[in-house]
């Protein structure tokens, strides 16, 4: 199997722990971790576990290079807060049926980009208007599990934003 970097997603999908994303060389190069803003969005958390993702990404020096931020839930939304020029971009959950299909959809300069995934399949896709840009294909249904990013095709999107954006869509949408 060819790939570009691999993770180890934790048994409990509403884990608080960071997770090291490693290069195809098998070494560190990431860690992502999802957290709570405050004490209210972890007790909700608690009971609601789909509830308040927000999603870190950092370097090996310990600087924050994305953010993603829970801003919406009856309509799920994040708001990217990180280093790159994506900051205040919007992503937004527009999945109609989470039974068929899952779909987080933002834009930038004014491209539309998708992240899609058929329920019955191991495969997420991510798209820049039609191309496929990023294929992230985890290795089992069941826990444990790594899932395993390809990256298809060149993009403006950094590769921090992207690796982050996987995550969320992975626990979050």
């Amino acid at each position: 199997m060819s790939f570009d970097f691999f993770y180890d997603v934790p048994t409990r999908i509403t884990s608080n722990v960071e997770i090291d994303i490693l290069n195809k060389d098998r070494k560190v190069e990431y860690q992502i971790q999802k957290y709570h803003r405050n004490i209210w969005q972890k007790l909700l958390a608690l009971h609601f576990t789909t509830w308040f993702i927000n999603v870190s990404l950092k370097d090996m020096n310990e600087t924050k290079l994305e953010v993603a931020e829970d801003i919406g839930v009856a309509k799920r939304k994040w708001k990217l807060n990180g280093l790159s020029e994506l900051q205040g971009v919007i992503l937004t959950d527009t999945s109609k049926f989470k039974m068929s299909e899952k779909k987080l959809e933002f834009s930038y300069q004014g491209k539309q980009y998708l992240i899609s995934k058929q329920t019955s399949s191991k495969q997420t896709s991510f798209y820049e208007g039609t191309d496929l840009i990023v294929v992230m294909e985890e290795n089992s249904k069941t826990p444990p599990r790594t899932n395993y990013i390809t990256l298809e095709k060149e993009s403006c999107l950094p590769i921090p934003t992207i690796l982050t954006m996987l995550h969320l869509f992975e626990i979050g949408v």
